[in-house]
């Protein structure tokens, strides 16, 4: 009796040694697909005699492709979740209170960032200020006027539903620190934060589910910045609310759930769906790829006046469905860099340099 059980327990332990790999190659979980947002590792080649380099090279793969591995995240991220109320990636999604996700420290220690534990020193902020000055003379010198626009991070616009454990500090912010720096300068920043803040007292700006602000917040984001640049173009179209249709909806789901594998069961309450009026909306004329930054730039045009360049990271992209209808023509660019060739090229009037709080830093660099 001992001894088959014995064979028994063998067997059970050999076919669950063996299950990963029957499932590489058969594919028993194919339906349990990632949502890594990142390519994931293929086979290496074995180039004899660098074995060791092969060894290390297929440890990574194998971890990240073993059988059953996103079946197994699938199971532990409900467990997580639904039963301990807890983030089943702390690192990468904060869970915090009434449905409401944020993004985690790996993320530039956006979390930290906000606790007060990375803070941007007053020299580090007198730099960034200095070197868009020096940004701004140059573009000056043909004719163009420079923008700094801060898209904030949903911690700062939605605190109160931070889990009490990773609640915000009551010293200036990194961004405020930047901000007066650069209020002894003339540079054009647009810092929307209070606009938001208002604004979320009758809409949500902002999606739960997700890292980005949502069409309503990128709408009154879009419309500060325009009245900041109306200030020095005139001619600009008026920025009126009549000019939109704006349609409340039911919400889906955004990355942050993605990440977690909870796209089919945590999704935002609200999603607005907003029309511009035929008058101000922008009509692509162009993709034009960049292999380099991986995302293509978009040429506009509209009815508006003067050409806009406006180059930010992804917070820029739903800012395409509002700017453009307000310029003559506008090139929207994904990066992190300000290139005079392309300045030159495009020969804009204004040029809109785009960061996300959490990478102010980048500004540095610009």
């Amino acid at each position: 009796m001992n001894s088959s059980r014995t064979r028994i327990v063998a067997v059970i332990f050999a076919l669950v040694l063996f299950l990963p790999t029957l499932d590489q190659v058969v594919g028993l979980s194919s339906r349990f697909s990632s949502t890594e947002n990142r390519q994931l590792k293929g086979m290496p080649p074995l180039n004899f005699p660098h074995v060791r380099s092969f060894v290390k090279q297929f440890d990574r793969y194998y971890k990240e492709n073993f059988g059953w591995r996103n079946a197994l995240f699938y199971v532990y991220s409900r467990w997580k979740f639904n039963i301990l109320k807890e983030s089943p990636l702390p690192e990468k999604v904060v869970v915090g209170k009434n449905g409401w996700l944020y993004l985690g420290n790996s993320y530039n220690r956006v979390v930290d960032q906000h606790r007060g534990l990375q803070p941007l020193s007053a020299d580090s902020a007198r730099r960034i200020a200095n070197h868009l000055i020096q940004r701004q003379q140059e573009l000056a010198q043909q004719g163009v006027q420079l923008y700094i626009f801060v898209a904030p991070d949903s911690h700062s616009i939605y605190p109160e539903f931070l889990p009490d454990h990773l609640q915000q500090s009551k010293d200036p912010s990194r961004l405020d620190v930047l901000k007066q720096a650069i209020a002894q300068t003339n540079l054009r920043f647009v810092d929307i934060r209070d606009t938001l803040r208002t604004a979320k007292r009758n809409h949500v700006v902002y999606y739960q589910t997700d890292t980005h602000w949502n069409e309503y917040g990128t709408l009154v984001g879009c419309a500060t910045l325009l009245n900041r640049i109306r200030e020095g173009q005139p001619a600009l179209p008026p920025v009126r609310l009549a000019d939109y249709h704006i349609e409340q909806q039911k919400g889906g789901a955004g990355d942050l759930t993605t990440m977690l594998t909870l796209q089919n069961e945590q999704k935002d309450p609200i999603y607005y769906y907003i029309k511009p009026a035929p008058e101000r909306s922008g009509h692509q004329l162009a993709l034009i790829p960049n292999e380099a930054i991986g995302y293509p730039s978009t040429r506009f045009s509209g009815s508006g006046s003067g050409r806009l360049l406006f180059v930010g990271d992804s917070f820029s992209h739903g800012m395409m469905n509002y700017l453009p209808g307000y310029f003559r023509e506008s090139y929207f660019m994904r990066g992190s860099t300000l290139d005079p060739a392309l300045v030159k090229a495009e020969r804009p009037t204004v040029v809109v340099i785009e960061v996300v709080e959490r990478n102010i830093y980048q500004l540095a660099t610009f």
